[in-house]
């Protein structure tokens, strides 16, 4: 009865019709006979959110149950392919990571059809588990960019690269200038610059991004992009790797099926290319903008960017093409997916409703887990999986949007140069951590993009007046705001975390280096008192300048900003100390050396190299006084110290004197930026 009714849709539906289907999990349901004694209905996981035409996405109840839907679709006249290419039912078997990931199926209808009935159809089918609309997904960023038209040379006096447009790049260190926006603090960045000091990306660790296609040959990307060799020096058009992906040498097209990647056509507007460009653009080459794990210049250094596209020519991805990527993502070596997407439906409000047989959390599990690895992360440094970062949204929602919201992945919020939220910027549960996502500043006489994030964009012809002269040029780069531009700054900051640990020869479980992320942070909750003039959006989704109240988002941007020098050292075990920038204060040393710190006698200089004397912009050297350490930094940076005591005693024992043991502790101390015209924060 069922398949006569679904013959009698498809007919009525449009003719020719062509249906494709896609794989689902292998166990059974542990809920299944609750479904079925509340109806076919019941198996229908999700509702309509703008979702691909024609297009039903379903799971198996069992693995078994392969055959008879194949039966069933063809006697419809309806084919049926995998969600995850090369995964079938019919070939995989059970008990192995990937029995789950083969039970997800595509069926494909005329774009006429009626979604809804045809899905509790389908639902009617004892072999099928569950049924979800193939919903497509959305950017988190507005679209608009803002090319620089014209070379910059602004200065970068906090680093050593000759990146000539990095001083102009505020969120990797912001000194609080109005060339930013009039509303910049000082501090209000990743504290990256130190960090670059220690390290600067390794080529072991894979980042892949997950959105438009990348320009791999981009002039500041190319150097660090994760190239696949079997297919480079192979065959064009044939599977050299035997991965299941054709010509995939920079990554993979999951729109067009296809190796080749597509970043200018009409309808791209850059997203992928630019968030690439946060998370390795080269450093230190000369050209253009620096990455936060885009290395030292070197073709030994920079993380890898891996392209899997997923939104093409202003069309959306959908929840199978990007389930396929994050697939993709696991079994070719990323241990960073970097997503700046989500899904369009505002329903979904916990975990159990997103993971609930849903084919994007079914992805990103065995992403998460390295079950594609036998248990194990793609990156050396992590014994026990990988991580999935991404956008919490910007549509100024109460919650993260899924799939960042769930449990397991790391949902990322907005701030401004001021080091307050973006207004656009989704917050509360489900979000873990602050990052740099830019904000246009459109207020009073001052008008400009530089307070957007500065990156690589795709390579174009463009024009711009210039003294009423119109000048033609060719511009790289551009600006951009969004929590998209935020998620990648954290995905940069987990690779050179990683990068630092392989250099360390340290490892750690997911989960511990997931907690030291989550905790490199610096505060933001101490300002968010009052409100801000910004563009605030309404409930109409129109956007005008006003007052965005600050209290909503009293602990609820997430753990706080992150810090790049914070994770290294943590990573390093080496403890960390704040100190306010302009004036001399004394730190009490008892998190270091305990409670009874001031009753240890100290002796010697405290020691710290030039270079580190120099990042803090030190007058005078630290000394100790009172089991305290007395410092005047003048300018906002990271630098390490050694300090030594003496436990038990005045002086150290030895030779014919009795005295106490000599110990040592190297600490870390972060100025941050107090005391310029733009206020200042801790």
């Amino acid at each position: 009865m069922m398949d006569m009714m679904l013959r009698t849709m498809i007919s009525a539906a449009a003719a020719g019709l062509c249906v494709l289907a896609v794989s689902c999990s292998v166990e059974p349901l542990g809920e299944s006979a609750g479904v079925e004694a509340a109806g076919p209905s019941a198996k229908i996981i999700n509702r309509q959110t703008d979702p691909v035409e024609g297009s039903l996405i379903v799971r198996l109840s069992d693995l078994s149950q392969y055959y008879s839907l194949e039966q069933r679709l063809q006697e419809s006249g309806i084919g049926i392919e995998p969600v995850f290419t090369g995964l079938t039912a019919a070939v995989t078997k059970a008990g192995t990571p990937e029995a789950d990931l083969a039970c997800w199926y595509e069926l494909r209808f005329s774009e006429s059809a009626d979604l809804d009935s045809l899905a509790n159809v389908v639902a009617g089918y004892e072999e099928v588990g569950r049924v979800q609309f193939n919903n497509r997904l959305k950017l988190a960023s507005d679209g608009r960019s803002y090319p620089v038209t014209r070379a910059v040379s602004a200065s970068a006096d906090f680093s050593s690269f000759d990146d000539p447009q990095l001083g102009a790049q505020w969120h990797y260190y912001n000194d609080g200038s109005e060339e930013i926006a009039p509303t910049a603090v000082r501090g209000a960045d990743i504290n990256v610059a130190d960090a670059w000091r220690l390290e600067t990306g390794r080529p072991e660790v894979i980042v892949a991004v997950l959105d438009l296609g990348v320009q791999y040959d981009h002039p500041d990307l190319a150097q660090n992009m994760w190239v696949n060799k079997a297919e480079l020096n192979g065959d064009p058009g044939v599977d050299d790797d035997g991965n299941g992906y054709v010509d995939d040498i920079y990554g993979y097209n999951f729109v067009n099926k296809t190796g080749e990647i597509d970043w200018g056509s009409e309808g791209n507007n850059g997203h992928g290319t630019h968030v690439a460009g946060t998370v390795a653009a080269v450093n230190n080459n000369g050209i253009g903008v620096c990455g936060v794990a885009g290395g030292n210049g070197s073709p030994d250094s920079g993380v890898r960017i891996m392209s899997l596209q997923i939104f093409n020519q202003g069309n959306s991805a959908s929840q199978s093409s990007s389930a396929d990527a994050i697939r993709y993502a696991a079994d070719n070596g990323a241990c960073i997916i970097q997503c700046s997407w989500g899904n369009q439906d505002d329903s979904i409000t916990s975990d159990d409703e997103f993971a609930s047989v849903n084919v994007e959390a079914a992805a990103i599990n065995y992403f998460i887990n390295g079950d594609n690895n036998e248990g194990k992360g793609n990156c050396a440094a992590m014994t026990d999986g990988n991580i999935a970062i991404f956008a919490s949204g910007n549509d100024s929602w109460d919650r993260a949007s899924y799939p960042g919201a769930a449990r397991d992945c790391i949902s990322v919020t907005a701030t401004a140069s001021d080091n307050l939220p973006a207004y656009y910027t989704n917050y509360g549960p489900g979000c873990n951590i602050a990052a740099p996502g830019g904000e246009l500043y459109t207020g009073g006489v001052f008008d400009s993009e530089t307070g957007c994030v500065l990156s690589t964009m795709p390579t174009e012809s463009i024009s711009y007046t210039d003294g009423g002269e119109t000048i033609q040029t060719v511009t790289d780069y551009g600006y951009m705001q969004g929590t998209s531009m935020a998620c990648p700054h954290v995905s940069g900051v987990a690779a050179l975390g990683l990068s630092y640990a392989l250099d360390l020869g340290v490892t750690f479980t997911r989960d511990q280096f997931v907690s030291m992320l989550l905790t490199s942070v610096n505060d933001i909750d101490s300002r968010l008192v009052g409100s801000k003039e910004t563009l605030v959006t309404s409930a109409s989704g129109t956007a005008s300048m006003g007052d965005l109240l600050l209290s909503p988002y009293m602990g609820n941007m997430g753990t706080g900003t992150i810090d790049a020098w914070r994770l290294l050292m943590q990573i390093e075990g080496t403890p960390c100390l704040v100190a306010e920038v302009g004036r001399s204060q004394r730190i009490n040393l008892d998190s270091v050396f305990g409670g009874g710190s001031e009753n240890l006698t100290y002796y010697e200089d405290v020691t710290i190299s030039d270079e580190d004397y120099e990042a803090l912009g030190l007058l005078v050297k630290p000394v100790i006084k009172g089991g305290s350490l007395l410092i005047q930094p003048e300018k906002a940076g990271s630098a390490k110290l050694t300090i030594r005591a003496i436990a038990g005693g005045d002086t150290a024992g030895g030779g014919s004197s009795m005295g106490g043991m000599p110990i040592s502790k190297q600490i870390s101390v972060i100025a941050r930026g107090i005391g310029n015209g733009n206020g200042g924060w801790l």
